[in-house]
């Protein structure tokens, strides 16, 4: 199997990772940056950067003190900055990523200070080697719509097609809903999702819906971190002490660093999404260069593994 066709992580290497988020509208995203922290600690991934897509002024600040309480406040952060008012209503999306960002250390008080997401993308897809980079996008795909759709510039001749084309190995989306179906991922932007879906020139791997719903996460936060663990405040605040979450993008961060392993099944073939609906269809087929992932390990199982990860200290 070429890596067009699949994906599967270099054993002993670990993955470089850029990490595309819309931290805020949910708490898995805090989840998936502490599952992230953790397995870069065990050497499976390299956290290369991270860009927030939504135009929350608190995003960029949540993401940057996430990686500061984990040792890694040097982490290069980005933001959209491409397309004003997406999802930014604080009472909606906003319900922990104002509490981080106002709450723990970080550089970036408001959007206005974080570098521009696709600005960032460009610089470190410019000095990254060649077919290396795994994008994990867990949110709307607008941020990699403005990167596909990008021109030359300072940091490379290349167009934005032609640098991930060079540059990146792989991208798992957390998106759509397998076989066909519709996930707010891609409902948010459905021109993004469609485009992306469309035109991004590697093998794309999808973490549906139905894969994260079933595994639900994040008790262990509340029993086994201190009170103050920006995480731990960001599931609270959230959904209530106490509670749990599905883990759509946890699954997406697993993925990316382990590959299907003995957790999922892979099924090959090519996926479209309606530019209008965002409603994703399924086209099998054996050496398709899409894939999305079924069941193959016992959800509880996964809940285990994950719960571990997420509360593990730096």
């Amino acid at each position: 199997m070429t890596e067009s066709m699949g994906y599967r992580p270099t054993p002993g290497t670990p993955v470089p990772i850029l990490l595309d988020t819309d931290i805020g509208p949910d708490c898995d995203d805090a989840g998936a940056v502490a599952v992230l922290h953790t397995l870069e600690r065990m050497r499976k991934v390299q956290i290369v950067g991270m860009t927030h897509c939504t135009s929350s002024r608190w995003g960029a600040g949540c993401l940057d003190a996430l990686n500061g309480y984990f040792g890694r406040g040097d982490i290069p952060v980005g933001t959209l900055k491409r397309l004003a008012g997406f999802l930014d209503d604080d009472e909606i999306y906003g319900k922990y990523n104002k509490g981080v960002a106002q709450g723990y250390p970080n550089r970036y008080a408001g959007t206005e200070e974080a570098p521009d997401a696709i600005d960032l993308y460009r610089e470190l897809l410019s000095k990254a080697e060649d077919d290396t980079i795994v994008f994990v996008a867990i949110g709307p795909l607008v941020n990699l719509m403005h990167l596909l759709r990008s021109g030359p510039d300072r940091h490379s001749g290349l167009s934005g097609a032609e640098l991930v084309a060079r540059k990146a190995r792989h991208l798992v989306a957390m998106g759509g809903r397998f076989p066909d179906g519709k996930e707010w991922n891609f409902e948010m932007h459905p021109e993004a999702a469609a485009y992306v879906v469309g035109h991004w020139p590697t093998g794309i791997t999808f973490t549906g819906y139905e894969i994260g719903a079933e595994i639900r996460t994040g008790r262990r936060l509340h029993m086994d971190t201190p009170d103050d663990h920006p995480v731990r405040r960001s599931y609270v605040w959230y959904g209530g002490e106490g509670g749990v979450r599905e883990s759509w993008d946890l699954t997406a961060v697993l993925y990316a660093a382990e590959g299907s392993s003995d957790y999922w099944d892979v099924v090959r073939g090519r996926a479209e999404v309606d530019p209008v609906s965002g409603a994703n269809r399924w086209e099998p087929h054996p050496e398709g260069r899409h894939g999305y992932l079924t069941r193959k390990m016992d959800p509880e199982q996964i809940v285990e593994l994950l719960d571990d990860l997420l509360v593990r200290l730096p």
